[in-house]
């Protein structure tokens, strides 16, 4: 079955660049990937020299496919998924056109939610060794759980509420197909299955920070909120450390002492939460180029190798 790695993290700590590297070095060892992200500003596109949205097989780098979507294709696809249904709901209820679907693809929070459901229908495809998943910066990557379980939550008084309309709603004549609170009901366990695939065995989050005090206490916020959903969290990865050198340590002997603090601070997190910690230095390469990411890989061989041992 596919193994989903989900990257998490504050903005601006190398998610992206953590996550292509995952993707390319799995590649590498002919594994069938999936690099996907819901960020709806992506990067990896870039980083792998390709144009263009939607599911690509990439040419330059076998068994790789990305996948990325902008805002204007996640408000197609939501309406081209759930547009009917969402108006069969709706329109039982109140009397509306078809135009009240732009105003609902364009609500807080759906693009969000829609990200999730495509997630989770590649992974239940079960087409790929490995997906790796790079989340948007923290607080909307947070915000993704809690909508979930909101979700999940509000559906069931939909229901509800349904419910207490049946009898007058049962006097309106009804398209063939599934009833208003069937439709419901549907969505609500999809809700159930997004959640239960995240705190499965085959889904392992990692979380990238870098030595300083604002990332490992966003860190540790994440911590926090993934094991209250109950996600595995496999390894933190500590990125962009300033090498210990001579002409450094004379301009930076200030910033060199708290970076090396602070990775103290974050190897004790892992110990406390029995997870892998991972070092990357701060490169000067330019990881905007897939063919630099070798470096990068190199620094993640311990998480490869604890995965491609279990395949």
């Amino acid at each position: 079955m596919t193994t989903l790695i989900s990257i998490w993290g504050k903005g601006g700590t190398g998610k992206s660049t953590c996550a292509s590297a995952l993707a390319y070095a799995f590649a590498q060892h002919g594994k069938r990937t999936l690099l996907i992200t819901t960020d709806l500003i992506p990067t990896v596109s870039k980083i792998f020299g390709v144009e263009g949205e939607g599911e690509i097989q990439l040419s330059n780098v076998p068994f790789l496919t990305i996948y990325e979507l902008s805002p204007d294709d996640v408000v197609e696809k939501w309406k081209k998924r759930f547009g009917e249904e969402v108006y069969e709901v709706v329109s039982s209820i109140i009397p509306v056109g078809k135009e009240v679907l732009d105003y609902i693809a364009g609500a807080p929070g759906l693009a969000d939610e829609f990200m999730l459901y495509v997630i989770y229908e590649k992974w239940k495809e079960n087409r790929y060794d490995f997906i790796i998943w790079d989340l948007p910066a923290a607080g909307d990557a947070l915000r993704l759980l809690w909508l979930e379980k909101q979700f999940y939550t509000h559906l069931g008084d939909a229901a509800k509420m349904y419910l207490r309309l049946k009898g007058y709603l049962s006097k309106l004549k009804r398209k063939k197909g599934p009833t208003p609170i069937q439709l419901i009901e549907e969505w609500r366990e999809l809700a159930n299955n997004i959640l239960s695939m995240l705190a499965c065995e085959m889904h392992k989050a990692m979380i990238v920070t870098t030595p300083e005090n604002l990332s490992i206490e966003v860190a540790k916020r994440i911590i926090r909120d993934l094991r209250f959903f109950q996600v595995d969290i496999y390894a933190i990865i500590v990125n962009m450390i300033l090498p210990n050198q001579t002409g450094l340590r004379e301009l930076f002997s200030e910033k060199l002492r708290m970076q090396a603090r602070n990775i103290d601070v974050i190897k004790d997190i892992a110990r406390r939460e029995n997870l892998i910690c991972v070092e990357i230095p701060l490169l000067n390469l330019n990881l905007a180029d897939y063919r630099n990411l070798n470096e990068v890989c190199k620094s993640l061989s311990i998480i490869m190798r604890g995965f491609l041992e279990r395949c």
